[in-house]
């Protein structure tokens, strides 16, 4: 995604990861719901090499300030994060699922700016840096400071606002837009949900992933994210609805008549 192209086509590159988010979910693979997340990531990723933001990211292995915040991912990128632990963790399987377990007990029902003011960190948070890297959800890879110090004081306690470039933000909203389409033409759930909750569930039930796709809600007792905002719901439909149109060739609707 070039976003110093037109805003047209901006959009036509959000509908070509749709259609292909939308391939990958239409096959009969029991692990396309994480598959379509990798396939995301990296649209993500190799859309952020392409669209230098101009401003120095102070983010570093070793910073861990914002992995003591509330993270909320969509269920085809939590069972990404369970199989790569899976793969990459089997002989110390058990020492990271009661990591996670920790995490849950502590963290469980607190509003963000509870656990911020605890200081709970992320499962996934091992010696200061992150443990599952290669597999953390959008909301983490979009999270990105021009000054760490900033991120200190707001981790102290205090007020702050934490300015992300907008490359980052942009491309996120483009990658979570996409996962949108592809889950709702799937006729899947695209809600955000807790990540040391959802990814805990994910790890205790190895056939987490299948009976999700096929209609199960095993996050049914995850919080979510927007969950009491129909005016969210809304949005995230029309966005959809509109993405999905061009994904299979038809005319973009109207963005008043979506």
């Amino acid at each position: 995604m070039d976003l110093s192209a037109p805003r047209p086509d901006q959009l036509w590159s959000v509908i070509a990861c749709t259609r292909i988010l939308m391939d990958i979910l239409a096959t009969k693979n029991p692990t396309r719901a994480s598959d379509a997340a990798r396939r995301a990531h990296e649209f993500f990723e190799v859309s952020l090499k392409h669209n230098p933001s101009g401003y120095k990211i102070e983010c570093a292995k070793g910073c861990s300030f914002c992995c003591h915040l509330r993270v909320t991912a969509m269920a085809p990128e939590i069972f990404l994060l369970a199989n790569h632990v899976r793969r990459e963790f089997k002989n110390d399987f058990q020492a990271v699922l009661e990591r996670v377990r920790a995490a849950d007990r502590n963290s469980r029902g607190l509003s963000g700016r509870e656990r911020a003011k605890h200081h709970f960190p992320c499962g996934f948070l091992a010696d200061n840096a992150c443990s599952v890297y290669a597999a953390r959800p959008s909301s983490c890879r979009a999270l990105t400071s021009v000054s760490v110090a900033t991120c200190k004081r707001g981790y102290d306690g205090e007020e702050v606002e934490v300015l992300t470039p907008a490359v980052w933000t942009e491309l996120r909203g483009a990658h979570n837009q996409a996962m949108w389409a592809a889950l709702a033409s799937a006729g899947l759930r695209y809600d955000s949900y807790e990540l040391n909750h959802a990814t805990l569930i994910a790890l205790e039930t190895p056939d987490a992933e299948a009976r999700w796709l096929n209609g199960e809600d095993v996050f049914a007792s995850v919080s979510r994210e927007g969950a009491d905002d129909p005016d969210d719901a809304i949005l995230k439909k029309r966005i959809a609805d509109r993405l999905i149109a061009g994904a299979l060739g038809k005319e973009l609707p109207p963005w008043e008549a979506v």
